[in-house]
């Protein structure tokens, strides 16, 4: 939605905006108004809340949810009443994807054991207001429309008799994750497999929107300290602009620090060739 409206306000919006729309050719909405529902209690009452969501988007610019809403309370009119909104159907925030998969998971049990018959209204109230609760969440920029779909769902469960669904407890938050990559024998090359897990370190940067990055190469004790301290520096390189590739403009500061055959993974006399010191080390911090 457009503008932050919560309650009386928004519905008394809407209701005021019905009455000066006129015909725009390509919207649903005027062909869902002044339809006589022809189906049971429940498929008349979803109509109507279908009706007043596509209004309300309608006055308020949003021509595709309101054509959404609209051909929603078309097919409650017809008797033909839409299920509640599949979770797949909209780009829900991750954060909010286990509370809204709760709550359908509630609604769809409630309706199958017979609210829309027992309690029509409020189970009409309640599928409307998760549809609704799922468009406010996709935009996910004014939270106090969330909010209203959210309660008006919740207030709707109540009535039927479904207890509200929970919250998922806060995920704890991360301030530090570490990769290790390995290469081959005398490379500074990057393989598939460092590759993957680059690409992992990058998501794990921008989850926790890093403010530094420390890459640090190593090798192993085969060739001479001076040779070994340049090829470490070049792996640390083709990490840091690779990472710096895959994380974007907002990468954050990176710094780059090369050990040569020193500080070994595992310690290994002069000249040895050994896999795990062969390798950069990545340091991602909050």
């Amino acid at each position: 939605m457009l503008t932050r409206m919560i309650g009386a306000t928004k519905m008394a919006l809407a209701a005021t905006a019905m009455l000066g729309l006129s015909a725009c050719a390509g919207f649903q909405l005027d062909n869902a108004k002044g339809l006589t529902p022809s189906g049971d209690a429940f498929s008349a009452a979803l109509y109507k809340e279908y009706l007043v969501l596509a209004e309300m988007e309608f006055a308020e610019g949003d021509y595709e949810d309101s054509d959404e809403f609209s051909m929603r309370a078309i097919a409650s009119a017809k008797g033909t009443p839409p299920a509640p909104e599949e979770m797949a159907s909209r780009q829900i925030p991750a954060a909010a994807q286990g509370e809204l998969a709760e709550a359908r998971r509630k609604l769809t049990e409630a309706l199958a054991a017979g609210a829309g018959t027992s309690k029509p209204a409020a189970a009409a109230r309640a599928q409307a207001s998760f549809d609704c609760w799922m468009q406010e969440q996709e935009e996910n920029f004014q939270p106090a429309d969330i909010k209203w779909c959210k309660d008006r769902f919740n207030a709707a469960m109540a009535e039927i008799g479904a207890p509200a669904p929970k919250a998922e407890a806060p995920k704890p938050t991360v301030t530090f994750a570490n990769f290790t990559v390995y290469f081959d024998f005398d490379k500074s090359t990057l393989t598939p497999q460092t590759q993957a897990i680059l690409i992992d370190a990058a998501n794990a940067a921008d989850d926790m929107a890093a403010k530094s990055i420390t890459v640090s190469g190593y090798t192993d004790r085969s060739g001479s300290e001076a040779y070994n301290m340049r090829l470490s520096q070049r792996r640390a390189e083709a990490v840091a602009k690779e990472l710096t590739n895959l994380i974007g403009a907002q990468a954050p500061a990176m710094t780059l620090e090369a050990f040569g055959e020193t500080q070994n993974k595992v310690v290994t006399p002069d000249g040895v060739k050994e896999e795990k010191n062969r390798r950069v080390k990545i340091e991602i911090r909050k």
